[in-house]
């Protein structure tokens, strides 16, 4: 499974990825087309030191606050690293000192 990432890079989430992200996160487990949402429509991008790509949304109504996918590019292409859910305080904390990016 692919989406095409706000900069239109096309973002894969491969089968190995997503069993490891249902193993890590079982709460994801029915989420793949969120994730793969995320990637297309982030609400705010960030990037690491490393140059990972930290898509958000904010989730209205969920029992977390947001919902982050990192991925990378190699090749021209994105790979879906992981997701996972997390909290307004942790995401605020994080990524204070990352770069931040402007989703189209």
């Amino acid at each position: 499974m692919s989406a095409v990432a706000f900069d239109g890079t096309r973002v894969l989430l491969t089968e190995d990825r997503w069993k490891h992200i249902v193993l890590r996160h079982p709460e994801l487990e029915d989420k793949q087309a969120l994730v793969l949402d995320v990637v297309a429509h982030p609400d705010e991008v960030y990037v690491d030191a490393g140059g990972a790509f930290h898509a958000l949304k904010e989730l209205l109504g969920e029992t977390s606050d947001y919902i982050v996918i990192i991925y990378f590019i190699e090749g021209g292409e994105g790979y879906i690293r992981t997701a996972y859910y997390t909290s307004h305080g942790r995401k605020d904390r994080r990524y204070k000192s990352f770069r931040r990016l402007q989703p189209s």
